[in-house]
């Protein structure tokens, strides 16, 4: 069986003579008559557990490490094996597991099976599964019904009528100054039109010679001479509001590599003015949309690349495009265009109508009599060519030959690299938690469960959300409330944990973060305390946990992301050891480093204060 949790006052399955109860070592066997050799073992067994215990009462309840696996292959099931024999050796009681258990009930019998081996491997190793679930901010759901994405409104599209369909009307590109980067070689002082490039005259550079048309391009390169190894345009735009707009630029590259594959990058950001105040911790402002190339061929010729936008609060934006992380190479950039564009990518879903009405006289137009149904997302990917709907007009039809349309409609966002959000205020993705829950408890019964709420960067902007005529601190509170109420139903007593940064004024929760309407301020006021806070901005640590310990929340700490030594992790166990109602620490890699988990393990052991 999977061993008890030793502080939580239950049978350490190593010693059933010792009982502990938060770090209080409580004998419950008094030795009966035998033979001298069974009481000598008795004795021996006591004071072997005594030991034990004395070592374990000064570590944490909860002695983690985070495991991202799919769960797919045989080897995934070794892997996690052989993870938790190394953490079960080295003092660790809990795996976060990662595997989309919320979707058990549609897996195959051999990823099931799969699944019981890794309980079994981890049972031997003494470590506690628990799930991780239900990722609003990175699409959860989505797979079931890709119609449930956050939309974004985008209103007034010009339609024009002939014959039997009707299309976007043409309209020109957006001027905006030197998209061709035409001006004299040589500048040094930065490229007239455009805000700024990085490091002019070592970084950024006018070319004469390789171009794909006019007079010069943009060359990029030394880029990996700087820590960052930025080597980025930017430029100042200002364009209508509810429109989306294609944005591109062609770029050539040569023996070009990034930190992370994806650093030739084509950016839209918020420039609102207060962005400035609340992102000044990180040294940026709201990312509304992001393309990025692959670097699987790190020499190409001329190739497109392009996002599509829409501003919803504020006409003016920044459009970057350019390198982040830059490790080789060089890249060069040319011919930026902006365009209008018509309806794509189209959600259809009870909170994001889709409607089309005459531009003179505003009468509303029936789908399905006036023109075809309109089918909803049947795929997310921000990559595919974007093509503008055509709309197709059966007989019948109130659209007359030559009539003007404005159609209003919502589509989804690409806040960062193919992330997409649920919408928290549609029915339908409770009705499906609560389905997901059961699947959970069949597959792990777990004891504790960790909702995966982090970086929920669009929301409040379907009319399914602007129609509870709230902000955001409520819809997300009312959403995690029902999660809760749905895990408590399923499997009453659960422990339920959660990620911390959509509910700590020190990270996100915030006003104006990315594409979301309204403030995330004041939602640690509107959840229950019960829920166990996973604080996780270490630059941070010392503000967010104290905040939360205030406030009657337990706290687990969040450490390590896949660095070289466990300096980070001593800082954070520091940070545990002062902060009252701490439940313990987690390893947690996002790219499978675990070369460090063993020593994470003795570092809890050597660090850890007794139980506050």
């Amino acid at each position: 069986m999977v061993r008890e949790n030793a502080f939580d006052g239950k049978l350490h399955a190593g010693n059933p003579l010792v009982r502990l109860d938060r770090g209080i070592i409580a004998s419950s066997a008094t030795p009966r008559r035998g033979s001298l050799l069974r009481g000598a073992k008795l004795v021996v067994g006591v004071m072997v557990g005594l030991v034990c215990t004395a070592q374990a009462a000064e570590q944490y309840a909860d002695r983690w490490f985070y495991v991202a696996r799919g769960l797919g292959r045989d080897q995934d099931v070794q892997e996690i094996r052989e993870l938790a024999d190394v953490a079960g050796k080295n003092g660790l009681n809990g795996m976060l597991l990662c595997c989309g258990v919320e979707s058990y009930d549609y897996w195959d019998e051999a990823t099931r099976a799969r699944l019981e081996s890794v309980k079994r491997a981890c049972e031997v190793s003494r470590i506690e599964i628990i799930p991780i679930i239900w990722s609003v901010g990175y699409g959860t759901m989505l797979n079931k019904n890709k119609n449930l994405v956050e939309g974004i409104p985008c209103r007034d599209i010009p339609y024009h009528a002939l014959g039997k369909t009707a299309e976007i009307v043409a309209t020109p590109s957006v001027e905006f100054a030197n998209p061709g980067f035409e001006s004299p070689a040589g500048a040094k002082a930065g490229i007239p039109g455009w805000s700024w490039t990085d490091r002019p005259g070592d970084v950024s550079h006018l070319d004469a010679e390789v171009r794909r048309s006019g007079k010069y391009s943009l060359r990029l390169q030394n880029f990996e001479n700087y820590p960052h190894g930025h080597g980025r345009a930017c430029h100042a735009l200002r364009l209508k509001l509810d429109h989306p707009y294609l944005l591109s630029a062609w770029v050539k590259t040569e023996n070009f590599t990034s930190a992370d594959g994806h650093g030739l990058k084509i950016q839209v950001y918020s420039r609102r003015g207060s962005q400035a105040k609340l992102y000044a911790h990180r040294g940026e402002m709201a990312q509304l949309a992001m393309y990025s190339m692959d670097e699987k061929q790190p020499t190409r010729d001329w190739t497109k690349i392009s996002v599509v936008c829409s501003l919803h609060d504020d006409p003016e934006c920044l459009l970057y495009v350019g390198v982040w992380g830059g490790k080789s190479g060089k890249v060069w950039i040319d011919d930026v265009m902006i365009e209008e564009f018509g309806v794509t990518d189209v959600i259809r879903r009870p909170g994001t109508p889709f409607t089309v009405r005459n531009a003179k006289t505003g009468a509303k137009y029936e789908e399905g009599r006036d023109f075809a149904p309109v089918p909803g997302l049947r795929q997310l990917n921000p990559r595919e060519d974007k093509r503008s709907l055509v709309l197709q007009i059966p007989e019948g039809s109130a659209i007359r030959e030559g009539d003007d349309l404005l159609i209003d409609y919502y589509r989804p966002s690409w806040p960062a690299h193919f992330q997409n959000t649920v919408c928290m205020s549609e029915p339908e993705l409770y009705e499906r938690f609560a389905r997901s829950a059961q699947a959970i408890r069949k597959a792990l019964n777990p004891k504790k469960w960790f909702l995966s709420m982090d970086e929920i960067r669009a929301g409040g902007t379907c009319a399914a959300c602007e129609a509870r005529k709230t902000d955001m601190a409520h819809i997300l509170a009312d959403c995690i409330c029902k999660q809760r109420e749905i895990i408590r139903k399923t499997c009453p007593g659960a422990e339920i944990y959660i990620w911390s940064d959509m509910l700590d004024p020190a990270h996100n929760a915030h006003d104006n973060y990315y594409l979301c309407k309204g403030t995330y301020e004041g939602v640690w006021d509107l959840i229950p305390n019960d829920l166990i806070i996973a604080c996780w901005y270490r630059e941070r640590r010392n503000l967010s946990m104290p905040f939360f310990s205030k406030r009657g929340f337990r706290t687990l700490a969040g450490a390590y992301y896949d660095v070289d030594t466990l300096d980070g992790c001593a800082e954070w166990l520091q940070t545990c050891n002062e902060t009252p109602r701490c439940t313990g620490i987690m390893y947690t890699s996002w790219r499978n480093k675990y070369r460090l988990l063993g020593d994470f393990g003795k570092l809890i052991r050597e660090k850890s204060a007794p139980l506050r």
